[in-house]
Order: structure tokens, then C-alpha cells, then sequence
């Protein structure tokens, strides 16, 4: 599972991205299939200073939430087919495992790394490799972020799903090696068994510069539709894809050009995005040393910390 499982609740949304409606009905489907509900993010400074900081979300079974999305789809008329691999497009064919198939949209949903967009001449987003395990014990009821040398770039979590927890750590994009040194590590910091984990990337520095070409449109993480500060990707996905999905609608039934996607989803999520990736430039600055990083922390105390992983504006509010 390449995924932490977090979900931010429907009123954090609102706050970070005003202006969106009808969250509940959205959000149905990760509701539906929540574990623990939490109202701290704690973040854990190098030295081991920790800073709790307000913020209400919860745990997901990201496998049962997707099939309950899947669920939806096909109660609403959609075809499902499993075991097949997406290859390339070409005009509105997709080749796939299992033959030829034409579209007159093509989304393109299938990550950071998407095949879908490298076949239209779309970027990849700016991503950093991860890797996590879900462990069983006894842990918190906070999501837990943890800042050190041991996550060069980025942090390392520990985000609880009752009996157990998704634990991992991210670092960034220039890191050389293999993370299994930094994420044992992590695991012998927090006194956990070493257990093998799961690798995968998580895009880190915003949006791509086009998300629409001709008939091809991507989104979630294919579109680096993700929080920065936090690596985030699950709310602003199924956001985006909403958005995605009923322009598609008017494309088909009046006309409605596709770029309409991409100025909606800019509209909505864009600049809180563009915030994020400020913030995530300014933290890489302190990121080379523990000592420059505690410093940093202490400086923005838990209130602006708090503005950071909400993309707002960490100094001056408006």
C-alpha cells in the first residue's frame, strides 16, 4: 500500500480551499470507511520537542475506499475491468494488456509517474521516494510527524489505524541510495521491529504546468494534484476529480472545451498549492541540519507550523 491512509476531514477542506461544496456527498466513500478519527497532528522536532498542532482528520482502509469508489462508478453506469495495464495513447485509443480501446476522453488517474501523460507530451510531477509498513502494537491517537537527519528533505509518520499503523518515511527528490537505511533507521529511533516496506513516490512540489492536452486530461497524483507541506494527495484527488468529472459531463452533452478543467481545479485548489510549494521551498532551507531545523521550529512555534501544513500563509494572514 504506497499510500499513508490519511485523510483530512471535510471541515479542514473548507478552511484550506474555500469555496467548496457539498464535501459530504464528495467524501461519502472515505467516511464510509474510517478507523480512528483524531484531532492533533503532533510534530516531533529533531532534539524530540514536540508541538501538537489542531487538526481533524482520520484513518482510512485505502483498499475498502477505493473499491466503495469503484462501487459508486459502476452503480452510475461505468465499466469495470480489472487485471489491466494502461500502455499508451494515441488520439483516442488506449492501448492496454487486453487490446484496443477508444475514448473520447481520456483521464489520465495513474500517478506520479504516468504513462498516460508521457504518452501526450505532459510533464511528471516533481516527486520524492517513500517507504512505509503497517505494524501492529499500541500507538497514539495522533498522526505523528517526525523531522530529522534519519528523513533527509522530508519526515518520517506514524499515522494509527487502531491495532496497527501505516509508519514511513519520506525523503527528497535528489536523495541517492536506498531508503531502506533511512526507514530502518526511523523504526529504531521509535523502538519498532524491523519489518520490510513498501516503496513508492509521492509528488512534492505542486501541480504540473498543464494538465489537459487535446482529449487527455489527468489528475490526482498524475497531475501533482498533492499538499506539499505534507504530502497529502487523497482530498485534493477526489476534489480534483470531481471537478474533472463534470466538466467531462459538459464536454460531452454542450461542448464545453476541456481547458475548463484546468481553470476550475486552478480556481479551487490552485493557489493554496502554490502556497504549499512556497513553504516547501522555504523548509528545504533549513532541512540540511538538525540543529538549523530545531531552530526553525522554534521559531515558528505551533500556530504558524499549523498554517504551514494547511498551506496558508505562515507570516502574514489575510
Amino acid at each position: 500500500m504506497q499510500c499513508g491512509e490519511y485523510v483530512a476531514s471535510n471541515s479542514e477542506m473548507e478552511v484550506i480551499f474555500p469555496g467548496i461544496a457539498d464535501m459530504a456527498d464528495l467524501m461519502k466513500a472515505p467516511y464510509s470507511v474510517r478507523f480512528i478519527d483524531m484531532d492533533t497532528i503532533r510534530i516531533i522536532a529533531p532534539g524530540g520537542r514536540e508541538y501538537p498542532l489542531p487538526f481533524r482528520g482520520f484513518t482510512v482502509n485505502r483498499a475498502l475506499m477505493d473499491q466503495a469508489i469503484a462501487e459508486q462508478a459502476v452503480e452510475e453506469g461505468a465499466e469495470l475491468m480489472t487485471n489491466i495495464t494502461a500502455l499508451d495513447v494515441s488520439g483516442h485509443k488506449v492501448i492496454t494488456t487486453k487490446g484496443e480501446f477508444e475514448g473520447k476522453v481520456i483521464v489520465g488517474a495513474d500517478g506520479p509517474f504516468s504513462r498516460v501523460a508521457k504518452s501526450v507530451g505532459l510533464e511528471w510531477p516533481v516527486s520524492s521516494p517513500a517507504m512505509s509498513a503497517t505494524l501492529e502494537g499500541k500507538f497514539s491517537n495522533t498522526c505523528d510527524m517526525y523531522f530529522g537527519n534519519f528523513a533527509p528533505g522530508g519526515y518520517a509518520w506514524v499515522i494509527p489505524k487502531g491495532d496497527t499503523a501505516n509508519v514511513g518515511v519520506g525523503v527528497w527528490p535528489r536523495f541517492k541510495g536506498n531508503l531502506n537505511a533511512p526507514f530502518h533507521a526511523f523504526l529504531r529511533k521509535i523502538q519498532l521491529p524491523a519489518v520490510r516496506g513498501t516503496g513508492g513516490y509521492v509528488p512534492i512540489m505542486g501541480p504540473v504546468p498543464r494538465t489537459v492536452k487535446g482529449n487527455v486530461v489527468l489528475v490526482g497524483d498524475a497531475a501533482g494534484h498533492v499538499m506539499p507541506p505534507n504530502g497529502g494527495g487523497i482530498n485534493t484527488g477526489m476534489i480534483c476529480g470531481r471537478i474533472a468529472g463534470e466538466t467531462i459531463h459538459e464536454h460531452l452533452m454542450k461542448g464545453t472545451s476541456l481547458s475548463d478543467y484546468e481553470v476550475r481545479w486552478r480556481a479551487l485548489v490552485g493557489k493554496a498549492l502554490a502556497r504549499g510549494v512556497k513553504i516547501r521551498k522555504l523548509a528545504d532551507h533549513f532541512f540540511g541540519s538538525d540543529r538549523s531545523l530545531e531552530r526553525a521550529m522554534r521559531f515558528l512555534g505551533p500556530k504558524r507550523m499549523g498554517r504551514a501544513i494547511r498551506c496558508q500563509r505562515v507570516f502574514f494572514a489575510r
